[in-house]
């Protein structure tokens, strides 16, 4: 007989749907720090670029030069628009699952120590984490 005093059996799973919202939010804790910090020392770059690139001759510019490299024509660009929004959620909850399992867990422990030893990045990197961790 159950009495209300008897601890309630530890049987119940988790929806398939609540183990995907987990891994996504984890992938986010994940992902955030990271891609906020490339985000970051990306647009100090095209800040730099923005200043120095017009003092550079046209012939010489990255971009001209790759396309010339490759033999692109510079009139091709595809454009699908809500895929790269579909790729982001298919990436963040593998990451999020892959970041639950050991082997996640000692790779980010590596490659944070690896930005730990960035004189920089480690800065950025550190105040995005801890804001990230914060919110999420």
């Amino acid at each position: 007989m159950n009495t209300p005093f008897d601890p309630e059996p530890i049987t119940t799973r988790r929806s398939l749907v609540a183990r995907i919202r987990a891994s996504f939010l984890t992938g986010l804790v994940v992902i955030a720090p990271v891609a906020l910090t490339l985000w970051l020392i990306w647009s100090v770059i095209g800040w730099i670029d923005g200043f120095v690139l017009p003092l550079v001759p046209k012939a010489y510019h990255p971009d001209r030069l790759i396309q010339d490299f490759l033999g692109l024509d510079p009139s091709v660009q595809v454009n699908v628009r809500g895929f790269g929004v579909v790729i982001f959620f298919l990436f963040t909850i593998l990451m999020g699952w892959i970041a639950k399992g050991i082997i996640g867990r000692s790779m980010i422990r590596f490659a944070e120590s690896l930005v730990e030893r960035t004189p920089v990045v480690r800065t950025i990197y550190s105040g995005i984490k801890q804001i990230s961790e914060t919110i999420f």
